[in-house]
């Protein structure tokens, strides 16, 4: 794998974003970055624009207005050169070797890659990096509680297998649109999966984060994306 972008909506998050920047600026593996902030009304505009000055693969976009994180995804998605997107978020941080271990997973057949992530305590349980397929794959992402997990944020997707699908976030969910996104990958891409459990990824919990404020109407909304997950089972091989 030579090159992996990394896409990062930012929206309020100055007060955790110098961390995410500390851990990008000391990955061990170059790599493209998309800092795409969605009209903050803190500082993360001004801090995501500083850490992009003067560096030609590191790029800063901010919106006019508010438009929600799938939007800002999916401009990455858009924007990205890479061979592989990864989808970072902007209160989370990485350890140095994130980048490494995600391109080098991509050998040959590999469509996807993900390590393991630090979140309310580890949940791994594999000790070894391991190769699953396709069926065993979509087993994982499209179910909660899972050790892989359907979220994006601990992972890398092929470029070429992204544009084949025409894949992009729903931009019309308030809730488990990286779910809906990572089981359709899967659900639409034959080939290898790449786990190394190394924990690699430390998902911050944030208070006011999604997860935490969605309504009652919200994880309604939440159960019928997971109707839809299941529905593609049958793409799967």
């Amino acid at each position: 794998m030579e090159k992996i972008s990394i896409v990062i909506p930012t929206y309020n998050v100055a007060g955790y974003l110098e961390q995410t920047l500390e851990s990008l600026a000391a990955q061990t593996r170059p790599f493209e970055l998309w800092l795409i902030d969605d009209h903050s009304t803190d500082q993360s505009a001004q801090l995501a624009e500083a850490f992009t000055r003067d560096h030609p693969d590191y790029h800063f976009h901010q919106f006019t207005q508010h438009q929600g994180i799938s939007v800002a995804r999916n401009y990455g998605i858009e924007h990205a050169t890479g061979d592989a997107i990864a989808f970072v978020d902007g209160d989370d941080a990485l350890d140095p070797l994130f980048v490494e271990t995600l391109a080098d997973s991509f050998t040959d057949g590999v469509v996807a890659a993900a390590v393991g992530y630090v979140w309310h305590g580890s949940r791994t349980t594999v000790n070894h990096p391991i190769k699953i397929n396709q069926r065993e794959m979509f087993n994982q992402v499209s179910s909660h509680g899972s050790e892989i997990g359907g979220y994006v944020w601990n992972k890398a997707f092929a470029k070429t297998a992204i544009d084949a699908i025409n894949l992009r976030f729903d931009e019309t969910l308030p809730i488990a649109e990286d779910y809906l996104f990572t089981s359709a990958f899967v659900a639409n891409t034959a080939g290898s999966y790449a786990y190394n459990p190394k924990l690699l990824y430390t998902k911050i919990n944030r208070p006011n984060s999604t997860i935490h404020t969605a309504s009652f109407k919200d994880r309604q909304i939440e159960r019928e994306v997971f109707k839809q997950i299941n529905g593609l089972k049958h793409l799967v091989q």
